[in-house]
């Protein structure tokens, strides 16, 4: 295939996933916060996280800027990528539906906040982060560019390994017992089975 159906295939996937996002964002707003949190430097790591997931990969769909950072992967592993990506968006989209107004895209308690434990989150405490972990994969190998693949990852390992035991300790602060328990029969990022 040609790269413009690649580029074609992914923009698809990120229009599709921008709307998920742009949805259940808007749903968010509504409930009221009893504790957020959102030092500098997560603020600045969530700025790489948007080159990272948005700026580099449209950049790789409509420029030439980026073409000569190509891996020269096989079609066959791009399509598997590519509809990994369309699993993946379903995914996004089930989280977000299975926590409701609980979502947020800081870390933040709000003042109805509840623990779910059911749906995608009945063995696996951050599917969110999983689907993230799959998007900046994904996202570099269907566009067949390592510089984005590369500055993905290493944008979410940042935040990711600063945000997770921050959120963890919110949720233990909140939840107590009910949240150490659930630690207990759930994989944080991989499903427990």
């Amino acid at each position: 295939m040609t790269e413009d159906i690649w580029k074609l295939g992914f923009f698809a996937l990120f229009v599709v996933w921008f709307l998920v996002r742009a949805y259940y964002g808007r749903k968010a707003k509504a409930g009221r916060s009893d504790h957020k949190v959102r030092p500098v430097f997560e603020s600045c790591l969530v700025g790489l996280n948007f080159i990272g997931m948005m700026i580099l990969p449209l950049a790789a769909v409509f420029t030439p800027w980026l073409d000569s950072f190509s891996m020269n992967i096989p079609d066959q592993v791009r399509l598997l990528f590519l509809v990994i990506g369309f699993f993946n968006v379903w995914l996004f989209a089930r989280i977000h539906a299975d926590l409701g107004k609980n979502w947020s895209p800081v870390l933040e308690i709000k003042q109805d906040h509840t623990l779910v434990k059911s749906g995608i989150y009945k063995r696996i405490r951050h599917p969110m982060y999983a689907h993230i972990w799959l998007w900046v994969i994904g996202q570099g190998i269907i566009l067949d560019n390592w510089l984005v693949l590369v500055f993905g990852v290493a944008a979410w390992s940042l935040l990711y390994y600063l945000r997770v035991p921050k959120e963890e300790e919110m949720l233990i602060t909140k939840f107590g017992d009910e949240y150490r328990e659930y630690m207990k029969t759930t994989g944080r990022v991989i499903p427990k089975i």
